[in-house]
């Protein structure tokens, strides 16, 4: 397990817990698990509902809201945690350990494109058990796999087990209930 330490203005280092990247992923699995139930409950209001036309739209797109802002909500009213991420213990801070403005949230949530992907194609392989049979979805399963290996290759490979999103938002993922000891 790694050990991030940041230097104060009072010298005195403060260390963080980098959690472990199966901790992220069960997170984050959490959460998609989460956002599944949700949006089976949005469908059979949607199909109880029976509205057509730019009502139907405007309803859908109402509903669904909560869904694409989910990450960005929790964690700017949770400290920094989602539900998926309080349950394991980890939470995002800005990279001096102090709580991320609005701005670093958004920028993280903005570019939470491989989950997005992982989202895409378990929808694509669950919706297609012919999923191969034509070049544009190939393609489009192909690019989502080349995402998430690029972020999966950054939070494993970065010293502070940061992906694409943390590194602009200059903020870090930590434990929030470290391992500690008497020494």
């Amino acid at each position: 397990m790694a050990i991030l330490r940041i230097p104060t203005n009072f010298n005195i280092e403060i260390e963080f817990e980098i959690p472990e990247f199966y901790r992220r992923f069960l997170a984050l699995f959490i959460d998609m698990i989460l956002e599944y139930f949700y949006l089976r409950i949005v469908i059979e209001i949607l199909n109880s509902a029976n509205l057509s036309g730019w009502d139907g739209y405007g309803f859908s797109l109402l509903l669904l809201l909560p869904l694409f802002c989910y990450h960005f909500i929790m964690e700017v009213t949770m400290n920094g945690q989602s539900i998926g991420k309080k349950i394991l213990g980890i939470r995002v801070v800005n990279e001096i350990g102090g709580r991320p403005s609005i701005s670093q949230f958004l920028i993280r949530w903005l570019l939470r494109v491989s989950d997005l992907w992982i989202a895409i194609i378990l929808i694509l392989l669950i919706s297609a058990p012919n999923l191969f049979r034509d070049a544009e979805t190939s393609f489009v399963v192909i690019c989502a796999l080349a995402f998430i290996v690029t972020d999966i290759v950054m939070v494993v490979s970065s010293k502070k087990g940061q992906r694409i999103g943390d590194l602009l938002a200059k903020t870090i993922l930590i434990r929030t209930n470290p391992k500690g000891s008497i020494d």
